[in-house]
C-alpha cells in the first residue's frame, strides 16, 4: 500500500550559465541526475526553480530528462519563497519536508532553507547535490544551517531512507544507479 508522500525535492537553479562557475559541475550534475531518476522510483515529487532563465538559461538537460514533465518555477528572488509560484505550489501540496539540491549553497540554497524553516517546514540538504563558486562560503553556511535545525545528509542516505528496505520493488534499479555513480567518481 502506497503511503502519502509529504516530501518535495527542489532542484534549485541548475542552469548552464550558473553551472559554468562551479568547479565540480560535472559531479553535481551527475548527482542531481541520479536524484531526479530516483525521485520517480521512490515517488517523491520534485520541482525545478530557475533564476531569471531569460538571462541565465534553462536547467541542465541531463537533469530535466530524468523527470517526467517537471514543474518549473521561475524566480527573480534568491529565496524560492520570494516567488509566488513557489509559495502557491507549496500551498496546494501536502509538503512537510523540503529536500534541497542545486546551487548556490551560500545564496539561494541558504536563503530558501532559512525561509522554509521560518514557514514551518523541515529541511534536508543533500550534501553531494549542492555546490557553490566559493566552497569556503558554502561550508560556513552549511554549518549555520545545521545549527538552525537543517538536516544535511548525502544523496545515498536520503535515497536508502526512502527505500526503507531491499524489498522495495525498485531497489535493484536504484542500486544500479548508485553503483554506476560510484564507478564514475
Amino acid at each position: 500500500m502506497m503511503q502519502e508522500r509529504s516530501s518535495l525535492i527542489v532542484f534549485m537553479d541548475m542552469q548552464l550559465r550558473l553551472l559554468n562557475s562551479i568547479e565540480n559541475a560535472d559531479e553535481l550534475i551527475e548527482s542531481c541526475s541520479i536524484l531526479a531518476a530516483c525521485s520517480k522510483l521512490v515517488q517523491v515529487p520534485s520541482v525545478l526553480t530557475e533564476q531569471v532563465p531569460e538571462k541565465l538559461g534553462s536547467t541542465d538537460q541531463q537533469i530535466v530528462s530524468q523527470l517526467d514533465n517537471p514543474q518549473k518555477i521561475i524566480k527573480d528572488t534568491f529565496s524560492a519563497f520570494g516567488s509566488s509560484g513557489f509559495c502557491d505550489f507549496l500551498t496546494q501540496s501536502t509538503t512537510k519536508r523540503i529536500i534541497l539540491a542545486g546551487i548556490e549553497t551560500p545564496i539561494c540554497i541558504f536563503l530558501t532553507a532559512l525561509d522554509a524553516l521560518k514557514a514551518g517546514f523541515s529541511v534536508t540538504l543533500l550534501s553531494d547535490c549542492i555546490s557553490c563558486r566559493v566552497p569556503k562560503d558554502g561550508e560556513r553556511c552549511l554549518s549555520q544551517l545545521v545549527q538552525s535545525g537543517v538536516e544535511v545528509i548525502p544523496l545515498e542516505s536520503f535515497i536508502f531512507r526512502e527505500l526503507q528496505s531491499s524489498a522495495h520493488p525498485n531497489f535493484r534499479e536504484i542500486s544500479n544507479l548508485i553503483k554506476n555513480r560510484a564507478l564514475n567518481i
